[in-house]
């Protein structure tokens, strides 16, 4: 090759190069291909952080259903996140009081609603001292919490209650005393529902029925009640906590005591 009356001589690598494989147009190309698989990472990128924030946005909703007739009692609650693909309920179908001394036996089922599994079933009974204890036990984390009482009006305030409905018939035989007791539970059922809205967030119409039963022995309660809260709002109070737990003396410690003991 000259130039300017000048050899310029190429080496025998380049030369092969430039006849065999033409790699000095493929520069651009190489450049091209870098360029797609950058913007694919960045769509991927941008795709998984859209889904994280759709999670941490997603509700969890929370329905409490009870009934009470006679010796039946049942209580199931029924947990919903993340849009419906955790799902799972808790179920008590059995509540029976056996004397002071023996307490109250209880029954009860966890069950995965999604897959229609049965993950726990377990029978205990509550008596004055286990009752006793878990009264120390809620002293013990209180104590080692700062300002617990804060923090949980603040987590309440996230609270949606989206379904309120409670009905009772009751009746004791004498047509003045079931009166009297209707009125009453009117008025508890009243206390409740200004105390629940003091802290809670009701973007319903609470449906609340107290119907007398004249000349007859009855007692029946019933009631169903959803509440939702954003899995975010869950998290950053949970760190919150945490925060406030490590603020107290002994605190983690106290905690792990409690919710995992050794024995």
């Amino acid at each position: 090759m000259f130039y300017q009356g000048k050899a310029i001589l190429i080496p025998e690598e380049m030369k092969r190069q430039a006849s065999g494989t033409g790699s000095f147009l493929c520069f651009p190309q190489n450049f091209a291909v870098r360029e797609e698989i950058s913007m694919v990472w960045v769509w991927m990128a941008a795709g998984l952080l859209f889904v994280l924030l759709l999670l941490l946005g997603s509700r969890v909703n929370i329905r409490l259903i009870f009934t009470h007739q006679d010796k039946n009692d049942e209580i199931s609650v029924e947990v919903r996140a993340l849009l419906g693909l955790v799902r799972f309920r808790y179920e008590v179908p059995t509540l029976r009081f056996k004397g002071l001394r023996a307490g109250l036996e209880v029954k009860s089922e966890q069950v995965n609603a999604g897959a229609g599994r049965l993950i726990d079933d377990r029978k205990e009974t509550i008596n004055a001292d286990k009752i006793k204890q878990k009264f120390e036990d809620v002293r013990i984390l209180l104590t080692h919490c700062f300002d617990f009482n804060e923090w949980l009006s603040r987590m309440l305030r996230h609270v949606h209650c989206t379904k309120l409905n409670w009905k009772t018939s009751v009746g004791i035989g004498d047509a003045p005393e079931t009166a009297f007791l209707v009125g009453t539970l009117w008025g508890v059922k009243s206390s409740l529902l200004g105390f629940v809205c003091r802290y809670i967030r009701l973007e319903t119409q609470p449906q609340l029925q107290v119907m007398p039963v004249f000349n007859q022995m009855m007692f029946l309660t019933e009631g169903n009640c959803t509440i939702r809260i954003r899995i975010w709002h869950l998290l950053s109070g949970g760190v919150q906590l945490l925060m406030r737990i490590r603020k107290t003396e002994g605190g983690l410690q106290a905690w792990r005591r409690v919710l995992m003991p050794t024995s």
